[in-house]
């Protein structure tokens, strides 16, 4: 019996058909190439796996290979955020890692706790975000953590929690920390509609 060449003792795409496994378009190949050239190497200086052994693209970056337009405008708009957003690194991971859980996106927890540590975000509060307790946050995290949670599970926030915020962040941060929500609501809906595991 001869095996499909992307059958492995871990389906690495999920419900998707891993992208070196096709006969890719030349966008296809480019965006798969562009991945691997920028967002790979991120990856890896943060701590986790964007390829496996062979190569092939993880988590939401195969995805992103298989539907280059929506995936170059994804990676523009984290790109942007990265670079601009008004929040420190541990808060926006605060922010990030809130959602995942929230959404119990695999890949995302997995990828997000290791960018957590390489930012500087205490061990007692990675383990605080992925257990449920808040023991140990300070003022900024659990400001960010709640607004997070609020907003991720019942899609509104109350004025109490809404005032925290801002007085902890601004107006513009507000902002940001609300258009980093969507974009990681936008990857954990990636992750969990085609079940994509976490290494």
């Amino acid at each position: 019996m001869t095996e499909h060449p992307a059958a492995d003792a871990k389906n690495w795409g999920g419900r998707l058909p891993r992208n070196e496994t096709l006969d890719l378009d030349d966008d296809q190949r480019s965006a798969a190439e562009e991945l691997r050239e920028r967002s790979v190497p991120w990856a890896e200086s943060s701590g986790f796996a964007g390829t496996d052994d062979a190569g092939g693209l993880l988590g939401p970056f195969n995805a992103f290979a298989l539907r280059p337009g929506p995936g170059r405008a994804f990676g523009r708009w984290v790109a942007r955020d990265r670079r601009d957003s008004s929040l420190s690194a541990p808060i926006r991971e605060v922010v990030i890692l809130t959602v995942g859980v929230a959404w119990q996106a695999e890949y995302e927890m997995y990828a997000h706790v290791a960018v957590a540590r390489s930012v500087g975000l205490s061990e007692t509060v990675i383990d605080g975000l992925l257990s449920g307790s808040s023991e140990g946050f300070t003022r900024e995290e659990l400001a960010a953590h709640r607004f997070t949670d609020q907003l991720v599970r019942t899609h509104r926030v109350d004025d109490e929690t809404y005032a925290t915020a801002e007085r902890a962040f601004g107006r513009d941060g507000v902002l940001d920390m609300v258009h980093l929500i969507g974009m990681y609501l936008a990857t954990s809906a990636i992750l969990n509609a085609f079940e994509v595991p976490a290494p």
